[in-house]
């Protein structure tokens, strides 16, 4: 296939666009000079610092009319083989993996509405009599102080600032979801050795699903998340 130059037939006109790249520098030139982009960027920081200081709230919880207990179970199977840098399968794929068979939760998790004052009574009382306990500062942020506060909804800097140590905001509600929380405050636990042992009333897995196994059918002992909601 061959192109052939036809030639020119009607009026050509030039562009006269203006380069877009001009105009919006020109844009922003006429922004900057009446002080309207400065307003602009105050405007973006003043949302962010918003934002920052006050997540947006978890939606769903409720606060705890009882006292309820239930455990979830972390175990997950492997999708696909999972090979090391030599290319030797570590977990073939249909393994069942329990986090906590490997590693140990360092510290509880306490999950708490910041808005409440008896909730921020009730979890500082609980914080300091886990540090009494482990012979450390009221409030620390180290590996084995037993205890680490979250908030769903409230001012964590803020906090931070009037207890003079981290505090964890759950955004989005992800671990409150993933462990099926849906009352505060909750607590939650490594489940002890004693507790393995014993019947487990509600377990909860990745899928959701509710079983109630007999006791020859519990999980090792220790390979639990002991999640208790309410007790203020």
């Amino acid at each position: 296939m061959q192109a052939k130059d036809l030639g020119t037939r009607g009026v050509l006109s030039p562009i006269e666009e203006e380069n877009p790249i001009v105009l919006i520098q020109k844009k922003l030139q006429s922004l900057e000079e009446s002080g309207e982009l400065q307003r602009h960027q105050q405007r973006l920081q003043q949302k962010t610092k918003a934002a920052v200081e006050r997540p947006k709230p978890v939606e769903g919880l409720t606060k705890t009319e009882k006292v309820r207990v239930f455990y979830y179970d972390p175990t997950f199977v492997v999708q696909e083989d999972i090979k090391d840098h030599l290319g030797q399968v570590i977990h073939k794929k249909g393994t069942k993996i329990n986090p906590l068979e490997t590693v140990s939760l360092s510290e509880d998790l306490l999950f708490i509405d910041g808005d409440d004052l008896g909730q921020k009574l009730w979890a500082f009382d609980r914080i300091q009599k886990a540090a009494a306990s482990n012979q450390k500062s009221v409030i620390s942020h180290q590996k084995n102080n037993k205890v680490r506060l979250i908030l769903v909804k409230g001012e964590p800097l803020a906090l931070s600032e009037e207890w003079g140590a981290p505090v964890y905001f759950d955004q989005g509600g992800v671990l409150v979801k993933k462990l099926g929380i849906r009352h505060i405050p909750a607590l939650v636990r490594q489940a002890s050795s004693e507790e393995g042992l014993e019947r487990i009333k509600e377990v909860k897995n990745d899928t959701s699903s509710t079983q109630r196994p007999s006791r020859g059918d519990c999980p090792p002992k220790g390979s639990l998340l002991r999640i208790e909601e309410g007790g203020v």
